[in-house]
């Protein structure tokens, strides 16, 4: 009588070995190789109906574990012929069998969830919902009013919230030492043509504390022919030394910055358009007078250059 042995409960190699160590009750560390690749090859030999790739797998790993075999048998020498210690070769299979029962468990998990066709079941047809009786619908005598009011408020609703981030003003020392080279003695320079790169407002205006700064100190010279004009800066002498420690830095608001400009001006007003590079204002109808335009430049001067400076000269600059 003739003995049929079903394996359809393992998927492959690794599964069979981890019925037979659990059967024997083994441990996993531990395992018993010459008893169970004894009871592995019986298994195999008993296969009638083979599968030819689930075959192949199963006679690799029965080559696998007649090497180990062989190699816990045989003992190691070294190249002077002593008996040597090596690594238990039971080890790379030992790692395969835990990672392949740790996938076991979650699968086992996983299978005991509700599965739809199988603990659970959806519903075939969806219920018949009435339709909901329409009321009466009012239409208002006027409706094009209430349509613009509507049309506005999705607007007002539509409008993007902007998030302004205030940036912290830069300070009069360290903007020194980046426009101090564009300043030569002896030589003029354009406002505008140092600001020319900056697109901040509030940067122009450290800029030009930073010239009524220098100045004071008696490093540059400022001169404006008109009033509203382009101003112009001469050095005087090279800005170097000490220099940095002695301006005073400006680190507050720009409400506090803009009161700091007419301390500094002494009542001087030059508008937002000095500062703007890329138009020309246009004169309006209300012009000053000569004798005002005179006093304003004179209170520039005052202002912009210390006491022990010369004279200030007329910028001999060409039609632009």
């Amino acid at each position: 009588m003739s003995i049929h042995i079903q394996l359809e409960r393992f998927e492959g190699p690794l599964g069979l070995l981890l019925f037979l160590i659990k059967k024997e009750e083994m441990d996993i560390f531990d395992i018993n190789i010459h008893q169970i690749t004894k009871q592995y090859l019986a298994y195999v030999k008993a296969m009638k109906q083979l599968d030819l790739e689930l075959a192949g797998e199963f006679v690799s790993m029965a080559a696998t574990l007649i090497h180990i075999k062989s190699r816990m048998l045989l003992p190691q020498y070294d190249e002077n012929g002593e008996e040597v210690e090596v690594e238990d070769p039971r080890k790379e299979l030992v790692q395969k069998l835990l990672e392949y029962q740790k996938f076991q468990e979650v699968s086992a998990k996983l299978n005991e969830r509700p599965l739809l066709g199988r603990e659970t079941f959806k519903r075939g047809f969806k219920e018949d919902i009435e339709a909901a009786e329409e009321g009466e619908i009012i239409v208002e005598e006027n409706p094009l009013f209430s349509l613009i009011k509507a049309y506005r408020m999705s607007l007002k609703r539509m409008q993007k919230n902007v998030h302004r981030v205030a940036t912290a003003m830069q300070s009069i020392a360290s903007r020194i030492l980046e426009i101090k080279d564009k300043i030569i003695v002896g030589q003029q320079v354009r406002f505008s043509e140092i600001v020319e790169k900056e697109k901040e407002e509030q940067q122009k205006l450290v800029t030009f504390l930073t010239l009524l700064e220098l100045g004071k100190l008696g490093f540059v010279s400022l001169f404006q022919n008109e009033t509203f004009g382009e101003i112009y800066i001469e050095g005087r002498k090279p800005i170097e030394g000490d220099v940095v420690e002695r301006v005073e830095d400006y680190e507050t608001s720009p409400e506090e910055t803009a009161a700091a400009i007419m301390q500094k001006a002494e009542g001087l007003t030059i508008p937002a358009s000095v500062f703007d590079t890329d138009e020309e204002d246009e004169p309006g109808e209300d012009m000053a007078s000569d004798d005002e335009i005179l006093a304003e430049e004179q209170r520039l001067e005052i202002a912009s250059v210390p006491e022990e400076s010369q004279p200030v000269r007329e910028p001999e600059v060409g039609q632009e």
